[in-house]
């Protein structure tokens, strides 16, 4: 058959919408964002002993993204870039304190839930969706309801805080303040993250006049990784395993990256807390995963189950000891690569149990979602819609993810995570380069060897051409 009429069939094929959508209705979504969230979850087997019963199962009834990665490693630039569909490069929201509706180019923008409501849907959220649950950062205006401000789980008496004893000698103050851990004595449902889980169970388990677009976003993993005590008990000290390490991981690194390492890590290796930073964070993944739980219970028995679209995701991943780095803010895998899955409902004609490889970006999941409900498509966003690949996951994508990083005002830094590379473009012209397939823990660090130059041509070809100047909002 020839190449033209081939590609032909499978523009038409992917093309077709899930056939019994217009048959009944336009499809609901639940989505589902957890903050921080790396690989450590057991589908992924970042860390061998993570427990997240209620990840692992949603990812078995759908099409668990492997190879997905923030548009930004840090919660308000990923965040921005999955609600408008626009990159860091394109807004000039690189950090933290900037709001994206304070721009003049933006101030109008129609975000992802704004899409919805236009086209009909009601647009329901709680906990961290957007950077904070409270204040302009949440968008207020941009739902229908907001049924949960609250985040996380509230925090043990101050004697019990910074048991560690480290504190003090953290130079960044922002982790200074954050780097923590330890059971709190309430139950879980007295916490604010399982009170936003439970608002979204009973949306789910009311009735509803037209199709509506849940928000739910939990904030553990985040740091401080203070958990109802159940969840450490789950992950007792004395067995707590280190995941593999390279003493001089940062050796064939550029000053740049170096630079973004940090040192906490090693104040809290050479303190001998590393296996308790572990049990925190384990015993907060372990916490959200029950939050999650919850709501997905709530949607199995309700009378939207066949109907409703399940995306998770998590706004970027999190360094606990790779690279010598005890954060997020850097462009390794560890931070840039995060959970993402997408269950259809097999009514709809969703897949389930299958794993999708392929590269793929957060900031392309408005274009997807769109796609998957059958809006009309939105013009003007950067992502691209990856609906074919929730049907065919191992389809041909030549496509890779790109990844923007702009700490603290300076020059803007990007990754570019293709099928087989990763690639670092520091602003300063330093380089990394990963073969993902040998080298999954991006332990060598190939951008000197001239065997590779094609590769690294190739790859920065998919640089965004135009980095748009820091909006500072404040000015």
């Amino acid at each position: 058959m020839p190449i033209k009429c081939l590609l032909l069939i499978l523009v038409s094929l992917f093309s077709i919408p899930f056939a019994t959508a217009a048959d009944q209705g336009s499809p609901n979504v639940l989505f589902l964002a957890v903050d921080d969230l790396n690989d450590w979850i057991g589908v992924l087997g970042g860390h061998t002993q993570a427990k997240t019963p209620n990840l692992d199962k949603l990812a078995s009834e759908g099409v668990l993204f492997n190879t997905a990665y923030c548009a930004a490693p840090l919660c308000h630039p990923s965040r921005t870039a999955v609600l408008t569909g626009l990159r860091s490069s394109t807004t000039g929201i690189y950090g933290n304190k900037t709001w994206f509706r304070d721009h003049p180019d933006y101030d109008d923008w129609v975000t992802l839930p704004q899409y919805f409501r236009k086209h009909g849907y009601k647009a329901w959220t709680g906990g961290k969706i957007y950077h904070q649950a409270m204040g302009k950062f949440s968008d207020a205006d941009a739902w229908d309801f907001q049924y949960s401000k609250g985040m996380g789980t509230q925090a043990p008496p101050e004697a019990q805080r910074y048991q560690h004893g480290l504190k003090d000698r953290f130079e960044n103050k922002i982790l200074a303040r954050l780097i923590d851990w330890g059971p709190v004595d309430i139950p879980k449902e007295e916490t604010r993250d399982w009170k936003t889980a439970e608002g979204a169970a009973q949306f789910l388990q009311s009735e509803h006049d037209k199709p509506f677009f849940l928000a739910c976003g939990i904030y553990r993993p985040h740091l401080p990784w203070y958990a109802p005590r159940e969840f450490f008990d789950m992950h007792p000290l004395n067995e707590i395993e280190e995941p593999p390490f390279k003493e001089d991981d940062l050796a064939d690194i550029p000053a740049r990256g170096r630079v973004m390492a940090g040192v906490e890590f090693d104040i809290i290796r050479k303190a001998g807390k590393w296996k308790e930073g572990i049990q925190g964070f384990l015993a907060s993944t372990s916490f959200a995963d029950a939050c999650v739980g919850h709501v997905l219970a709530a949607l199995e028995s309700s009378e939207y189950r066949d109907n409703t679209i399940v995306v998770l995701w998590g706004d970027h991943g999190y360094h606990i000891g790779d690279k010598h780095h005890w954060a997020k803010s850097a462009l390794w895998q560890q931070t840039t690569r995060t959970p993402l899955m997408v269950k259809i409902p097999t009514a709809l004609g969703g897949l389930s149990g299958k794993t999708c490889s392929r590269p793929v970006s957060l900031v392309d999941l408005y274009p997807t979602l769109v796609e998957l409900c059958g809006l009309p498509s939105r013009d003007g966003l950067d992502g691209r819609s990856f609906a074919p690949l929730t049907r065919t996951p191992q389809m041909p994508w030549p496509y890779p993810a790109v990844i923007t990083h702009s700490p603290f005002w300076h020059g803007v830094n990007h990754a570019v995570r293709s099928d087989e590379y990763y690639y670092i473009r520091y602003r300063d012209g330093g380089e990394e380069l990963y073969d993902m397939v040998t080298d999954p823990n991006q332990w060598t660090n190939l951008a000197g060897d001239s065997g590779y130059a094609r590769e690294i041509a190739e790859l920065k070809k998919w640089l965004p051409k135009k980095n748009a100047d820091h909006y500072r909002s404040d000015d």
